[in-house]
């Protein structure tokens, strides 16, 4: 699946959401859930691309994402079907009975792959900025 694909995604629906006023986290602002959206959906890609092969853990604010993807569960279910012919999971981490060094680990590599394909770090998302991975 071509990233080209996943950024014709029409996730507009959850941008929406994320801003609007009933929103039950803190209301992001339209130009900051773009940029989160757009880290989602190359996390996306990655999840597709190394389906299997890699384990990957998001950001705090590509999980948000994420789970607001989600919700939307005929969308989110059609979406998987489109991109990998079935359910795309998440595996929410659990400190109290996760491997925290092997969750490290994880985002470490997600990270670099992150790094490999895209030509850039990957970024934290503040809800008023970018800053970098550190």
């Amino acid at each position: 699946m071509s990233l080209d694909y996943i950024n014709k995604l029409d996730l507009d629906y959850i941008c929406y959401a994320m801003c609007s006023e009933f929103y039950p986290l803190p209301q992001w602002q339209w130009q900051s859930v773009k940029i989160c959206e757009k880290l989602y959906k190359r996390f996306l890609y990655l999840l597709v691309k190394y389906r299997g092969k890699k384990s990957l853990v998001p950001t705090k604010e590509i999980d948000e994402f994420w789970h607001n993807h989600i919700l939307y569960t005929e969308r989110y279910m059609a979406d998987c079907q489109a991109l990998v012919g079935g359910y795309i999971h998440h595996h929410p981490a659990d400190p109290e009975h996760d491997d925290l060094d092997a969750l490290a680990n994880a985002f470490e590599v997600t990270q670099e792959l992150y790094l490999k394909e895209f030509g850039e770090p990957l970024q934290i998302l503040l809800r008023d900025g970018l800053e970098e991975v550190a």
